[in-house]
């Protein structure tokens, strides 16, 4: 790796490594949003049980990868025993924020703006990729 390489990726490494592990969490959580939705699609009579069940499900398992993902790869968090406990928790509610805004704004794109449910959870992505970085790069993993 040339000399600028190195600068750059040593400026920037984690949020590269951010973006990385951001895009395998949204193409596992995504892939998890469409299949619960077709899933309960055929479970539920009223659509919005179907997409809204399948989104709160998604992403409770796509925090948990999201988590591992992010302590152990961007982050690379040494916090180690009970304090795990402490910082999943700062990160979940960190995610919590996140997840609270897109299950507010996926109904108004879907009832309001009559966008298909799937096209508006990939619409969320860039508005939750954005806060979620700031979010666990200054209070979920921030190194003291």
């Amino acid at each position: 790796m040339n000399k600028s390489w190195q600068q750059l990726w040593q400026k920037h490494q984690v949020k590269i490594r951010f973006l990385f592990i951001g895009v395998w969490n949204t193409i596992f959580g995504y892939f998890a949003y469409v299949s619960l939705d077709y899933l309960f699609t055929l479970v539920f009579q009223k659509r919005y049980l179907a997409y809204m069940t399948a989104a709160v499900l998604s992403n409770i398992i796509a925090t948990i990868s999201a988590f591992i993902f992010h302590k152990y790869i961007t982050f690379q968090s040494t916090v180690r025993g009970k304090a795990v406990i402490t910082e999943f928790f700062k990160f979940y509610s960190m995610y919590t924020v996140t997840n609270l805004l897109g299950l507010v704004l996926l109904p108004f794109f879907v009832e309001v703006l009559k966008i298909d449910p799937r096209i508006a959870g990939a619409l969320l992505i860039p508005v939750v990729a954005v806060i979620s970085y700031f979010g666990h790069s200054r209070f979920s993993f921030v190194k003291k």
